[in-house]
């Protein structure tokens, strides 16, 4: 092995230092190593980039291309962009939460009086959102109140009331939607009653205020400011067992996706699973707990950030996170 720094600019590679090199085949991103001596193998060719501007890794390495870039298709302020699990996405648009179709065209489905950022969570065929004031669902394609119903058993009708979710991060799971209340984990009530929140009883107290809310087949994935633990099953009235999954933290809001688990490997059977971003790197969430690092030793983001926003695209299985500062 050999040290020497490679960067890709455009689509040249070029080598940094004394010794000319012949690159073949490039590994990918390396920002944990030092930029000056990141791998190198003379034999093969083989390196990582300590830096990647504007291009594309293709061919399993062997080929890099200049990125696309971008291209204006819509006027007006866009924010808050989702993806639902059929396909469907929607989007907030100068504060009116819009279906977003292919063109792209919007269609309107309710105008926001408040600024808060929309989180969304789907259950079935149903989608949920909130922005901390205002709290909707989208059932057969329009838009309709959330809660506001009476409970059907007069005896339970007291305890019972419509969910606040107050604008933390929302899932849907084992025929619940569940929400973030700074640390408090809270759900709706069973058997499909997701107009109504148990007072009292539907909730669970997590270790620290809640960043990310992530289902699998076989339990939730809940990340916090002091690591990304599982609550195992799927009814919190018979107890769900919490373990930690990941002592890194996430990132910020908003990095984290569904996948499929056979996406991410051929070697990992079929099955829900979930990503997202930490200091660390690259973070797949798998059933049962176990957790997989996906840029171990490889990738670090060491900025600071707030927001972010993801989105997985399965037809070239790329993850594409933007962490804003």
């Amino acid at each position: 092995m050999a040290a020497a720094a490679c960067r890709a600019i455009g689509n040249q590679p070029e080598a940094v230092g004394m010794m000319r090199l012949a690159f073949r085949v490039f590994r990918g991103l390396d920002t944990v190593s030092d930029p000056q001596s990141v791998a190198y193998d003379r034999r093969s060719g083989a390196c990582a980039l300590a830096v990647a501007t504007d291009v594309e890794i293709l061919d399993s390495g062997r080929r890099l291309a200049r990125r696309p870039g971008r291209v204006k298709v819509a006027d007006g302020h866009w924010r808050d962009g989702w993806n639902a699990p059929d396909g469907t996405a929607y989007a907030v648009v100068d504060h009116v939460l819009c279906e977003v179709r292919p063109g792209p065209a919007t269609r309107d489905l309710a105008t926001l009086a408040t600024l808060g950022p929309v989180r969304f969570a789907a259950l079935g065929d149903l989608v949920f959102w909130d922005n901390g004031v205002e709290a909707g669902l989208i059932q057969d394609g329009q838009a309709v109140a959330w809660g506001g119903k009476l409970f059907p058993v007069a005896s339970e009708a007291g305890r019972h009331v419509s969910p606040a979710p107050g604008g933390g991060v929302l899932a849907g799971f084992a025929g619940r939607v569940w929400w973030a209340d700074g640390r408090d984990l809270r759900y709706t009530a069973g058997a499909g009653r997701w107009h109504f929140y148990k007072t009292g009883a539907g909730s669970i107290p997590m270790p620290a205020d809640i960043a990310m809310l992530r289902p699998v087949d076989n339990g939730l994935y809940v990340g916090t400011a002091l690591g990304v633990y599982f609550l195992a099953g799927t009814d919190p009235i018979k107890g769900m067992p919490r373990l930690l999954a990941s002592p890194e933290p996430v990132t910020a809001v908003g990095s984290d996706v569904a996948v499929r688990a056979d996406a991410l490997s051929s070697r990992i059977p079929p099955a829900a699973a979930c990503l997202w971003t930490s200091r660390s790197g690259i973070h797949g969430g798998l059933a049962d707990g176990v957790v997989l690092n996906l840029t171990h030793s490889q990738v670090a983001m060491d900025a600071p950030a707030l927001r972010a926003a993801a989105v997985w695209l399965p037809s070239t299985r790329r993850y594409v996170v933007v962490l804003h500062p």
